[in-house]
């Protein structure tokens, strides 16, 4: 264990890294894929500050170690496929966002659409996944009254993260869009998810 990063036991085969200021966790995991003992590892878990590898407890004693001469990256690595998303910016919340930020929506669109989001983790709903990469601009909080229910397909943004909602759920992001692709996740396709995280999303304006 190293003194920039903090190790926890995460049941009897889990080993939870939290990751030093300003390290990425997707690079810290790529180190870990490649490590000399990662052929012992049955997953590797990356989330926004934390690791989690999962493998039998001598094999995470020896991870243990490999950490000690782990390299800190502040980069992610882009390795990921590149998918792209069409969405009609359309949202009952783009207004309240032209006002929290002061931009008109021609420039709310074309800042989110310009943009490449990157994915960080998935979320509370399953194929609810994070992609990370608003421009500083376009960052709002979350809305101060949560939404019981939004429409599947919406496309919400919340401080430095862009969602798009795979069904009806809760949610307290401000929606600015919705997705006309083919939706990201359906569990009754195999595989259900269309992206993975490490992969790279670019949305594209259309019309109505």
């Amino acid at each position: 264990m190293t003194d920039a990063r903090r190790l926890r036991w995460a049941g009897e085969r889990g080993l939870l890294i939290d990751v030093s200021e300003g390290e990425n966790a997707h690079a810290l995991a790529s180190w870990l894929r490649s490590s000399e003992h990662s052929g012992g590892l049955v997953e590797i878990v990356p989330g926004p500050r934390t690791v989690l590898a999962v493998a039998d407890r001598e094999v995470l004693d020896l991870v243990a170690q490999d950490l000690a001469r782990a390299p800190v990256s502040k980069s992610r690595p882009l390795t990921g496929e590149a998918v792209g998303v069409e969405v009609v910016y359309d949202g009952a919340d783009l207004d309240l966002v032209c006002q929290q930020t002061g931009l008109t929506r021609d420039e709310v669109v074309h800042l989110h659409s310009s943009a490449t989001f990157l994915v960080d983790f998935f979320g509370f709903s399953p194929g609810l996944a994070f992609t990370v990469g608003i421009p500083e601009r376009l960052r709002v909080p979350r809305l101060g009254s949560p939404r019981t229910n939004v429409p599947a397909g919406s496309v919400a943004i919340a401080n430095e993260y862009t969602v798009i909602y795979p069904g009806g759920t809760p949610g307290g992001w401000s929606i600015i869009g919705r997705s006309v692709s083919p939706p990201l996740w359906d569990p009754r396709r195999s595989p259900p998810n269309l992206i993975n995280v490490g992969d790279q999303v670019r949305f594209r304006a259309v019309g109505p």
